[in-house]
């Protein structure tokens, strides 16, 4: 069997049994032919005859090139991936990056957008045009952060998966895992409104909620594009991407009380490790609050 073949058959396990997307299958994709291309050529070795030194070699290779320490681990997550489902096939008795450490990255922390600058967006009438595409990034602005959504669960959302007589909407996480989450009760107009001016339009092409104006759902690039556009006019935080209203949420949330496991439920993280990313920034933005209202606290 060729080396390609291995690699399509785990990405095939990945794909049917960890349901994986098609963008995170590219990613590991790309990382696995990288692996098996420096095998061949610099070691003459295949990919289940690789041993612990090829794999250090194989990350002080990749250091050099100038990746970052994140990419660095995250491609040795890829491959540990790939050796843990090698040694359960049967392809390999004991993984070569199994004691490769990952690099230490510095800890970056996410400023959320304040409750000002995001209040003043949504009530300021003359941000957003008085059409079908004001209407329905006015919708999508608030569904980010009313609803903490990552970019592609806000993408693939249905009005179908709104349940207004339970104020909930059903979302399809990371690998089809499905959460509720309550709606704010100020999304009912904006969601009303845009969806009086998406039945204008020519029959829909595609049957998620958020269209393009030919009928065709919204690809990430242009979602990233009007976060951008609108948070540069608002807010002076340096991150302005759909992430950050996501973040906002979450922040926004814990600094009001709310249990940080009930957050973690909201956002849909798997680990609890996820949802303390959070908690290192409202300390963060507390200190900030406190340096500037604390008479010597600067």
């Amino acid at each position: 069997m060729q080396e390609s073949d291995y690699i399509t058959q785990f990405l095939t396990y990945l794909q049917t049994e960890k349901r994986f997307s098609d963008h995170t299958l590219l990613a590991y994709e790309k990382e696995l032919v990288r692996w098996s291309d420096y095998l061949v050529t610099e070691a003459e070795v295949s990919l289940f005859k690789a041993t612990l030194q090829h794999a250090k070699r194989f990350v002080i290779w990749r250091s050099k090139q100038g990746i970052t320490p994140r990419s660095v681990n995250r491609m040795l997550s890829t491959l540990r991936s790939f050796y843990k489902w090698g040694i359960r096939e049967g392809h390999i008795i004991q993984s070569p990056v199994e004691h490769v450490r990952s690099l230490k990255t510095p800890k970056k922390v996410v400023m959320s957008v304040p409750r000002e600058d995001l209040n003043a967006l949504f009530t300021d009438e003359d941000r957003f045009e008085d059409d079908f595409v004001g209407s329905r990034d006015q919708l999508m602005l608030l569904l980010l952060y009313g609803l903490g959504l990552r970019k592609s669960e806000l993408i693939s959302l249905r009005s179908t998966d709104f349940d207004w007589s339970r104020q909930t909407v059903r979302v399809m996480g990371k690998r089809n895992k499905e959460r509720q989450i309550p709606i704010p009760k100020s999304i009912a107009s904006y969601f009303d409104l845009y969806m009086k001016r998406r039945a204008q339009l020519a029959p829909a092409k595609d049957p998620e909620l958020l269209l393009t104006p030919k009928g065709k759902k919204l690809y990430p690039q242009l979602v990233y594009n009007r976060v951008l556009f609108y948070l540069k006019g608002t807010t002076t935080v340096v991150d302005k991407n759909p992430h950050t209203l996501r973040h906002s949420y979450a922040t926004h949330l814990l600094n009001a009380g709310v249990d940080i496991n009930t957050v973690k439920e909201l956002l849909g993280h798997e680990s609890l490790s996820s949802t303390q990313v959070y908690t290192t920034s409202t300390f963060e933005e507390l200190v900030k609050v406190y340096n500037q209202a604390h008479p010597k606290g600067s």
